[in-house]
């Protein structure tokens, strides 16, 4: 059982979200908090697994309260926000969270949004159980079922050098701060276009762009419908809109759409794989980064019987493991390492020595 820690400055909402997760036995009510000081002194004094906390509170923040909590404590935690920006988001993420939510209105949440709701929350807390070793076992043998061609033991664990033509990232919860960390160690040199699915909210997607722009070497806009990837340039599916790749003549267009959602999802990153994979074959270099579920996995099994390369994060630096685990036992993951090492490892897949 999983005990959490409420930490908010409204009564209210403390209320409301014990009463919200005191309905699912897999938790247990450990306590609550009005400000930052206070769950300090709880979270040192009490056995807590999770933390759910406002940022903006009286006496201590949020920020604050997560930097001197994971300087002695394990806990998960997880922050919400009302506020529209990713600075707030990163500087949580610096500070020790797992992941920042846009805060819930708990009374207008209908009970399939609660349970999605006490899912995430779930997820993010269990999101270092299982093993990358032996995903990889079940992903070898995953990739005889599904008509992928195995790696010979000398391919293993890298990507193979192709004529890429385009870098897609897919990602989900955690995913702003290692898209980050990725485009990053790209460098600004990086010569393919990227195109990028990450799950966000409507009042996120503008500001993860302007702060990936901002802290990246990279030109990093929300995707439009008709243009043309071009090198040096990160592309970013918008909040409720399907990004897919498609042929127009002899150059590739963005195609934005509102298509049902794919795993209750839109943009789905199966959905630009799948497009990537249709259209550009062994050109695709695909990455799956950290987030629930297991959005991607379909999609990824698409590019590698096409030809294409794909890599996975691997899952002590995800936030949740869900995505890349999902592509693993699928047996489509060419290559599984850390967030720390993507970068070079694309970067020595285009690379033309």
């Amino acid at each position: 059982m999983i005990r959490v820690l409420f930490v908010d400055d409204s009564a209210l909402i403390r209320a409301m979200l014990k009463q919200v997760f005191r309905e699912d036995k897999r938790f247990e009510v450990a306590g609550e908090a009005p400000n930052g000081k206070e769950a300090v002194d709880k979270a040192r004094a009490g056995n807590i697994d999770l933390i759910v906390m406002d940022i903006n509170m009286p006496i201590m923040d949020g920020i604050e309260a997560t930097k001197q909590i994971s300087t002695f404590s394990n806990a998960a935690i997880v922050m919400f926000t009302t506020e529209d920006t990713m600075d707030l988001t990163y500087r949580s993420i610096s500070a020790g969270a797992l992941e920042v939510l846009q805060k819930p209105n708990v009374a207008d949440m209908t009970e399939e949004m609660l349970s999605d709701f006490r899912e995430k929350i779930y997820a993010i807390s269990q999101s270092r159980k299982s093993k990358v070793r032996g995903l990889l076992a079940l992903g070898r043998a995953a990739e005889k079922k599904a008509g992928i061609k195995e790696l010979t033991p000398e391919e293993t664990g890298r990507i193979p050098k192709q004529n890429y033509a385009m870098l897609f990232i897919g990602s989900s919860t955690g995913g702003p701060s290692a898209i980050q960390a990725v485009l990053k160690d790209l460098g600004h040199d990086f010569p393919l276009p990227i195109l990028i699915t990450q799950h966000i909210d409507r009042l996120f997607d503008k500001q993860l762009v302007k702060w990936l722009d901002d802290t990246t070497s990279f030109k990093v806009t929300l995707a439009e419908d008709g243009e043309t990837p071009r090198a040096g340039h990160v592309y970013v599916a918008p909040a409720d809109r399907h990004l897919v790749l498609c042929k127009s003549g002899t150059s590739y267009i963005i195609e934005l759409n509102e298509d049902p959602p794919i795993h209750f999802l839109r943009p789905s990153v199966d959905k630009m794989f799948s497009s990537a994979a249709k259209t550009l074959g062994k050109k695709v270099l695909a990455v799956i980064l950290t987030g629930m579920g297991r959005d991607g996995a379909d999609g990824a099994i698409e590019i590698r019987r096409a030809g294409g390369s794909m890599l996975a994060q691997d899952e002590e630096s995800c936030t949740v493991f869900g995505m890349p685990k999902a592509v693993i036992e699928a047996g489509a993951a060419q290559s599984v390492i850390p967030l720390n090492q993507i970068g070079q490892a694309l970067r020595a897949a285009v690379s033309k020595a």
